[in-house]
């Protein structure tokens, strides 16, 4: 484009001094070479302004171009100084990053170790115990089988001596003149009274075992339950609700295991029963109830909203000495009433009484709610358990799915179990899950909530977590 308009420049010059020529020429009476001098003249002098006019624009522009680089390349230079400094930065910050992330990485192995190694050593002692307890059981049966032979003589021994009138000292040097006289000959009746009494002493002798050793297992576990109160031996277990499809985890149930001396775990189908009987579950409810608080407050740290069941036995609600206390500890944790489900079976909620009822309705009051699980009976008046705040209920996925027969569901029909809770305000949630094709099938029952060992089995709690964890009174009743 720029040699097209310096050509027209030119073509313009030639033409002007042409014109003048021309002029001179013809209208002012020049000679011809004197007019094309005078053009040519012209045509020169308007060609070396014209070059003037170029080079001074073409200076202009190289001048311009030059501020442009130049102020490019002082850009170019503040970013390369910036970049050296990031990187100076990288250098420095890298490892102590990397240090602050792999430190706690570390601390989680030499945990995961530690946990490992206490398995390991728990499973041995667990195999020693078997193999002590087979010996033991080996030798109990030998003891039984020699039992029969002492009653037998010593029954024979004494029963002969009375039948005779005699003492059994001066039996027996009789029996042996006799002996070796004439044998002595038994009548068949005497033999058959003899049977009968030594089969009702064995099996005598055989109750009589089975209720010791009976009492010395109820001895020794009210004996570990008490220990492990008093040392805090009280772990807790976490294992999660989730939802259906996604399985993403909504709810946590809280669940409680005793450490004895030895390192065993008792499970709740262990302990429970005996608790109860000795009086100590207010104790373990409230150790219970401290951590799950625990772990609702590190939750919402992390701001994760998930819900926590916490189970409760029924004596907790009418105990004096715990549940006054337990209720002022509810009262100032009451920012957490949305999260903290308490959970009942339904054989305790069966067995309430005023008592209990009345306790319900104080946490009602906060603003807790109720679970009611380990259902087997359909007919309970569940719009009832609405009204006194119960909004969730767990039914085993095997007595949902009619996979189980100890399900008393009268007129219900199990499939529409969960639209009826519904209607109440009550959200199903079967539990013991443990196959896909069950969930699937609770699926085309519209569940939305599940648990059980398919999602993750219960885990433990990491002690760093529950610290300071109350020390609860051991209550001791006669």
């Amino acid at each position: 484009m720029k040699r097209a308009a310096t050509t027209i420049i030119v073509l313009s010059m030639v033409i002007i001094s042409t014109s003048i020529g021309i002029i001179l020429s013809t209208q002012l009476g020049r000679p011809a070479f004197e007019a094309i001098a005078m053009a040519m003249a012209i045509f020169c002098t308007m060609l070396i302004i014209q070059l003037m006019l170029t080079r001074s624009h073409d200076a202009q522009e190289v001048a311009r171009n030059l501020n442009r680089i130049e102020s490019r390349v002082g850009e170019i230079d503040d970013d390369v100084l910036n970049l050296e400094g990031r990187v100076n930065s990288v250098e420095l910050e890298a490892p102590r990053q990397l240090q602050k992330e792999v430190d706690p990485l570390y601390a989680e192995v030499e945990v995961i170790g530690s946990l490992v190694k206490q398995m390991a050593e728990a499973m041995a002692d667990m195999e020693e115990q078997i193999e002590d307890q087979g010996l033991s059981l080996e030798e109990t049966r030998r003891r039984q089988m020699a039992l029969p032979a002492q009653p037998q003589q010593q029954l024979g021994l004494s029963h002969s001596a009375s039948s005779q009138g005699v003492e059994p000292s001066h039996l027996q040097s009789r029996s042996s003149v006799d002996s070796a006289q004439q044998p002595v000959q038994q009548p068949a009746s005497q033999s058959a009274a003899y049977s009968a009494m030594l089969e009702m002493d064995a099996d005598a002798t055989l109750e009589d075992m089975a209720l010791s050793n009976n009492n010395q297992s109820e001895f020794n576990m009210a004996s570990d339950i008490r220990s492990a109160i008093d040392a805090s031996r009280i772990d807790l277990y976490l294992q999660p609700i989730v939802s259906l499809p996604q399985r993403r985890v909504r709810y946590y149930e809280a669940l409680t295991r005793l450490r004895t001396v030895d390192g065993r775990i008792l499970e709740p189908i262990d302990f429970l029963s005996e608790a109860e009987r000795i009086g100590q579950m207010p104790a373990i409810d409230n150790v219970l109830l401290f951590r799950s608080l625990q772990i609702l407050k590190r939750l919402s740290s992390r701001n994760r909203e998930a819900g926590l069941f916490c189970n409760l036995s029924p004596s907790t609600l009418v105990d004096d000495s715990f549940f006054p206390g337990f209720l002022e500890f509810i009262k100032a944790n009451e920012a957490f009433s949305d999260l903290l489900i308490f959970e009942f079976t339904q054989a305790n909620v069966a067995a309430m009484g005023l008592l209990e009822h009345e306790s319900l309705a104080a946490l009602a009051e906060f603003g807790f709610r109720f679970s009611i699980d380990h259902i087997t009976d359909l007919r309970m008046d569940f719009k009832g358990l609405a009204d006194k705040g119960f909004r969730f209920a767990k039914l085993n996925a095997a007595r949902l799915l009619q996979q189980d027969e100890t399900l008393t569901h009268g007129n219900i029909h199990p499939a529409d179990f969960g639209s009826l809770l519904k209607r109440y305000g009550i959200e199903l949630i079967p539990d013991h899950v443990e196959v896909e094709s069950t969930v699937l099938e609770l699926l085309d029952l519209d569940i939305r909530c599940a648990q059980g060992f398919l999602f993750s089995p219960p885990r433990p709690v990491r002690a760093e977590i529950l610290q300071g964890a109350p020390s609860p009174r051991a209550r001791t009743t006669a």
